[in-house]
């Protein structure tokens, strides 16, 4: 069993071996991935990213799918990380749980860390791990709020998750909404000068390399560190007054800095407080981690980098934009330039076939086919292009073999000529652009169903979930509640008999073990009659047990309670408990050879509650045989009517077959003038309380319960002296 079964308890399938270690990134922005990838791989690791960002090539697979998606379940199952990264910047509360949802279902997970901000706490002075939060701004209380989640994960699904607070970071790959230095650096560029509204600015800022940042994960890591929180501080704050000297030297000239910057004495408001420190010394001290990085050469990798990010994108964008109109030419003018080439291919035609063209040796006119085609591609429109083209053909073939040009309209044969050929346009044109109007028709539905088809599934699989749940909650053999349900529905009957061999069933599986005993109390309560009984232990105890003789008896019949063998004293059961029906023990349930590790309250509990459990339902069935006697017996006697019998004989039957003990026979009885009442009135003093009589192939027999052998013989005997004459008799089987 791994380390995390033996924390959180669970059964979980067996770990299947792993060549290499494996970290995943979740949403972590460029500036912060690619530090932390290369610090990994660098160690041998296999790293994976989920969601959207720079592809990291030659260091890390990349998933560009959401975390709320399907797909992100297909990728936790596939990679199975052992160190799992996500920011709590930028994250809702949705969107962690989903997160953790899918981290618990890792097989070798062993750390997740969460990024967070020193927006957690206000004030100037250090803060350290213990520091309590005080947010000021939204931001920071929601990262709060966030904070408190994971670590309630950790405690109630003891999930390895540990907070970083991290301050303010710099390095290469800082984009627009990487924080206060993105946030600036993007205001500044784009010229905005309301842009103070969207750019948080303090009187002091405390910034800390990307590279330090993943270097002190990698420690964490490393050094297996198990905390909730860790503080990586640069240990030093940057005053506002030389931040904006330096973005004005660093930035082009001529950039506008936000208004908040290039005013300052008028946000006095806005400066009066800054962001507190934060306290590393629990981070130098347990895992030896320093931040290496100068602030200075810094802001100036980071400007350069955050430039030339911004310049590759608008070129890109700008291509794109290019390569996109080009596209669209190209597509609108494609089928005029086709139109055009199929026209000078029909001229070609025409010149060909000696200024005509129609082939008089196949009698083809071949600007049909250059129509119908055109029609059938592309529609109505080049259908049109291609009827003028082909008319002008004709018409100038005509006219080269002497034609006039206005005798041709007069002229029924060529006037029908051209006529066809608008036909012929017309209705492949038509066909075109139904069979377009039905694509986009169909395509229309298909997103409509898929759109459907997709609420459908997710409510069938909420549901499903909910069900399963529901179902383990109320079926599974591992929790209280699915053994109160597996045992009430063991014992759903009012057949007596069927209740005596469940309960020892029930007991035998809820406690698991092998010799289980039942039971029952004799009218007076002196005597114990044994059942039922389940292993070769249970067989080896007495069939009748005298009350008085047996002090562990008189404790169980005193108090009404379990009693556990904790003397270890011979011959008394290692656990056994009363069925008490109406404040009356009824029955008792003993129990043998139980394993070292059972010897526990809670077995004693289990075998209190199937106890308690059994009595309600005997309770049950000893009402109902109480209100169905006249129907069970022959009148006036005790003696069980046919169908009653059987059942009874059933019921021994399974028992024999269940227990692989237990025998009962059956003895037939010979009435030899004798009246049913006259015989159950001798049956009455000379058979057990736990035998049967009852009508049987059209006479009486006896059913008798954990008789064979010479004590069959004995009971015949014992009838013979009342009178009561007997058949040989035969086990049940």
């Amino acid at each position: 069993m791994t380390e995390r079964q033996e924390r959180t308890g669970s059964k979980e399938p067996p770990e299947r071996k792993k060549q290499r270690s494996e970290l995943l990134l979740v949403d972590v922005p460029d500036v912060l991935a690619e530090p932390l990838a290369a610090c990994f791989a660098k160690e041998d690791w296999q790293v994976c990213v989920l969601g959207k960002g720079a592809g990291l090539a030659g260091v890390a697979k990349r998933y560009e799918n959401d975390l709320m998606t399907e797909e992100a379940e297909d990728v936790f199952a596939l990679e199975d990380a052992d160190v799992i990264v996500a920011p709590l910047i930028a994250m809702t509360a949705a969107r962690l749980d989903r997160l953790l949802a899918l981290a618990k279902r890792q097989q070798h997970l062993q750390h997740i860390v969460l990024f967070s901000s020193a927006d957690v706490f206000s004030g100037k002075a250090p803060a350290n791990e213990q520091a309590q939060v005080a947010p000021e701004t939204d931001a920071g209380r929601l990262h709060v709020r966030l904070e408190t989640l994971a670590l309630s994960w950790k405690k109630e699904e003891h999930l390895p998750v540990t907070i970083v607070r991290l301050p303010e970071l710099w390095g290469e790959g800082l984009t627009d909404g990487d924080g206060f230095f993105g946030a600036f650096l993007a205001a500044a560029a784009d010229g905005a000068e309301g842009a103070a509204s969207s750019v948080r600015i303090y009187g002091a800022q405390e910034f800390l390399s990307a590279r330090d940042a993943a270097y002190g994960v990698w420690r964490a890591v490393e050094r297996d560190f198990s905390g909730d929180v860790l503080h990586l501080g640069s240990g030093q704050g940057y005053g506002f007054d030389s931040f904006a000297g330096e973005m004005r030297e660093l930035l082009p000239e001529g950039t506008n800095l936000p208004a908040a910057a290039a005013g300052r004495a008028a946000e006095t408001a806005l400066l009066s407080f800054g962001l507190p420190f934060l306290d590393s010394a629990f981070a130098y001290g347990e895992l030896g981690w320093q931040p290496r990085g100068d602030i200075r050469d810094g802001l100036r990798t980071s400007v350069q980098s955050f430039l030339a990010h911004r310049e590759a994108m608008e070129k890109a964008a700008v291509t794109e934009t290019q390569r996109g109109r080009l596209k669209k030419l190209w597509n609108r003018a494609v089928p005029y330039v086709e139109n055009g080439v199929g026209a000078l291919l029909m001229t070609g035609v025409a010149a060909f076939q000696q200024g005509t063209p129609v082939n008089h040796a196949v009698g083809v006119d071949f600007n049909y086919v250059y129509i119908g085609t055109f029609g059938l591609l592309y529609g109505k429109r080049q259908a049109m292009l291609s009827v003028a083209a082909a008319l002008i053909i004709l018409v100038t073939c005509l006219m080269m073999h002497g034609a006039d040009l206005v005798a041709l309209l007069y002229n029924p044969i060529e006037l029908l000529h051209f006529i066809s050929y608008l036909f012929v346009g017309v209705l492949t044109g038509y066909f075109a652009d139904c069979a377009t109007y039905e694509r986009a028709a169909n395509a229309w539905k298909e997103r409509q169903a898929q759109a459907r088809q997709s609420f459908l599934k997710n409510v069938y699989q909420e549901s499903v979930r909910v069900k399963d749940k529901l179902y383990r909650q109320i079926v599974n053999a591992d929790d209280s509640i699915g053994r109160v349900y597996h045992i009430v529905r063991r014992l759903d009957s009012v057949e007596e008999e069927n209740l005596f061999t469940q309960t020892a069933a029930v007991t035998a599986e809820v406690l698991g073990v092998a010799d289980v005993a039942v039971y029952t109390v004799s009218s007076g309560g002196y005597y114990l009659r044994q059942k039922v009984r389940m292993g070769e232990l249970a067989a080896a105890r007495p069939h009748s047990l005298h009350v008085e003789n047996h002090p562990y008896l008189m404790d169980i019949f005193r108090t009404q309670r379990v009693f556990a063998n904790r003397a270890l004293q011979d011959d008394v059961p290692d656990l056994a408990a009363p069925v008490v029906f109406e404040e009356k023990v009824i029955a008792v349930i003993e129990i043998y050879g139980l394993d070292f590790t059972q010897w526990s309250y809670y077995e004693q509990n289990l075998l209190s509650l199937t106890s308690r459990l059994v009595a309600a339902s005997l309770g049950r069935a000893y009402r109902f045989e109480q209100e169905a006697a006249e129907k069970r017996y022959l009148p006036g006697t005790r003696i069980l009517k046919g169908a009653e019998f059987q059942k009874v004989l059933d019921e021994l039957s399974a028992r024999r077959r269940l227990t692989k003990d237990n025998p009962a026979a059956l003895l037939p009885v010979e009435l030899s003038g004798m009246t049913v009442p006259e015989l159950d009135e001798r049956l009455s003093h000379c058979i057990r309380a736990e035998d049967f009589a009852g009508e049987y192939e059209g006479g009486i027999a006896l059913l008798l319960p954990d008789v064979a052998g010479d004590t069959l013989g004995l009971v015949r005997q014992r009838l013979a002296n009342v009178g009561v004459e007997t058949d040989e008799g035969r086990a049940v089987v």
